[in-house]
């Protein structure tokens, strides 16, 4: 019994779901008889869209060309523009003239999606480079995309022909760009297809579209197009347009090109030009040649650029350069050779994470204390490795350091070491006698309880340090400045700290009949006087 009369009649029938599955039916078995395609063409110009919409998908499986009118109305309708470009794309290449007489005529929204719809059709692609002139940009860019899709699965030859087809159109546009006629959305949607063909010939051809004599939608398309047309070499000429548009006045330009430049192979190449780009007075473009930088292991480089004064690029250096594998070394070497406090933070932090050898940690300690003449700031992150791996070594170089230089700079160094932790008792006398010698000495109360040199012999005294016998031992230091130590610390209300006071006093009361032996000695008497009323 032959089933497909009873079929078909269910494509008529008032239960919706009925006619559903008969369309459905018709299409999975293809049934391609006059009276299948007629019925489900009737069916396909249903007003109700869930009606219409499976009867299009069978008409498609079918590949019935005679359905291409009911087909083409249903393209008009936007709810079914989808299922019917899908549709009428299945019925092959016979078709073409007649799309091309209905796009001459259609409404722009109808030729719009026949644009769209032609790359997935053989033999269609001279009729999509036609279709894109007079398009909006949104519709050519979808048009491209289509085409990006198809390009992927066609082989070489074929990709040649179409990139000959593209090529021939852009000369034509360039001859009629005197004619007033707005041709930059279907140029830019042919430089997007030319690119999308990724043959390495075409980069030629997109070259000349990077001046600035086209606009810079056209030129951006351009860098963008070559980003697919470069092959596995990219020719040096295309790199070296590609380089110098990184500095264009046109933002969008020169960000095309960076981001064509970072996903292009072979970026080691221009290891040159990177360095010369991370020290750009634009910052963001300088960030990103240090990347590339990294994701190419220019180590070396990257160690240059490490140790500038420029803190977020030495930063962004020293973050690459530690990212590959074995930059200890050049880290170390690196922080060693820094004259730039930056530079030096941004290696030192990094190196915190790193074990470093024992000669690596010896030349920090060589250059650190070297550097102490110079900058403290970049000594101590030089010298920050020794602290960790042996803090006496590391208070020797910097008591050594502070007892050669000048009295200001040593002052400086001492003040790093007494703060450290790692200080001796005599250590923290000598820092102490030190500020002690640049004292201005003032007697008033206040003055005297902000002096640090008197803070720092008051926390000695504390301690139990011998301070009058050790002050009265240093030469360099002047009378009046132990007379200034004994007068504070014999009014201290600590008993200990009073003593050490009461011992200055006495010893500079003794010496004569001078000034000072008077002034001490009339301190004392005040002192014993007050004791004796108390």
């Amino acid at each position: 019994m032959d089933v497909l009369p009873r079929i078909l009649a269910l494509l008529e029938d008032e239960t919706p779901r009925k006619r559903i599955a008969a369309a459905v039916v018709l299409g999975e078995l293809g049934v391609r008889s006059p009276a299948a395609v007629s019925a489900l063409s009737q069916m396909a110009r249903d007003p109700l869209a869930a009606l219409a919409e499976p009867a299009i998908e069978a008409l498609g499986k079918l590949g019935a060309r005679n359905a291409l009118p009911a087909l083409l109305e249903a393209l008009e309708r936007k709810e079914l523009r989808k299922p019917a470009s899908e549709a009428i794309a299945s019925l092959g290449e016979e078709v073409l003239p007649a799309l091309r007489e209905r796009a001459a005529r259609a409404a722009p929204e109808v030729r719009a999606a026949l644009s769209e719809l032609l790359p997935a059709m053989r033999g269609s692609f001279a009729m999509v480079l036609e279709g894109l002139s007079g398009q909006p940009f949104e519709v050519v860019n979808r048009v491209a995309l289509s085409v990006r899709h198809s390009a992927r699965t066609s082989p070489l030859p074929e990709r040649k022909s179409m990139a000959a087809k593209v090529e021939s159109l852009l000369r034509k546009m360039a001859r009629q760009r005197s004619d007033g006629t707005n041709h930059e959305p279907a140029l830019r949607g042919a430089l997007k297809i030319l690119g999308y063909l990724e043959l390495p010939r075409a980069a030629t051809t997109l070259q000349k579209y990077l001046g600035k004599k086209h606009s810079a939608a056209v030129r951006v398309e351009a860098i963008t197009a070559l980003r697919f047309a470069l092959g596995e070499k990219p020719p040096a000429k295309a790199v070296r347009a590609l380089v110098d548009l990184l500095e264009d006045s046109d933002p969008l330009v020169a960000r095309a090109a960076r981001d064509t430049l970072t996903v292009m192979r072979g970026a080691d190449a221009l290891a040159k030009d990177l360095v010369r780009l991370a020290r750009a007075k634009d910052a963001e473009l300088a960030l990103w040649a240090i990347g590339l930088l990294g994701a190419s292991g220019a180590s070396k480089q990257l160690a240059e650029i490490a140790r500038e004064s420029d803190r977020a690029r030495a930063e962004a250096a020293v973050k690459a350069l530690a990212a590959l594998p074995g930059s200890g070394p050049l880290l170390a070497e690196a922080l060693a050779e820094a004259e730039e406090e930056a530079g030096a933070h941004a290696i030192a932090d990094a190196l915190e994470r790193i074990q470093l050898s024992a000669q690596e940690i010896g030349k920090l300690r060589e250059a650190g204390t070297k550097m102490l003449r110079k900058s403290l700031a970049i000594a101590r992150r030089q010298l920050e490795p020794l602290r960790r791996t042996d803090p006496q070594d590391w208070a020797k170089a910097l008591r050594q350091a502070a007892r050669k230089a000048d009295p200001a700079r040593g002052e400086a160094i001492g003040d790093i070491l007494v703060r450290s932790g790692h200080a001796t008792a005599e250590d923290r006398l000598a820092h102490a006698c030190l500020l002690l010698r640049r004292s201005s000495l003032d007697p008033h109360p206040r003055a005297r309880q902000s002096d640090p040199a008197l803070i720092e012999l008051e926390k000695l005294a504390a301690d139990g340090i011998a301070l009058a016998r050790a002050l009265e031992k240093d030469k360099s230091l002047s009378p009046e400045a132990r007379y200034h130590v004994g007068f504070h610390f014999a009014e201290h209300h600590a008993p200990e700290v009073r003593a050490q006071g009461i011992s200055l006093l006495e010893g500079l009361s003794s010496g004569g009949r001078g000034k000072l032996a008077r002034a001490a000695r009339n301190k004392l008497a005040l002192l014993r006087a007050g004791s004796a009323r108390e």
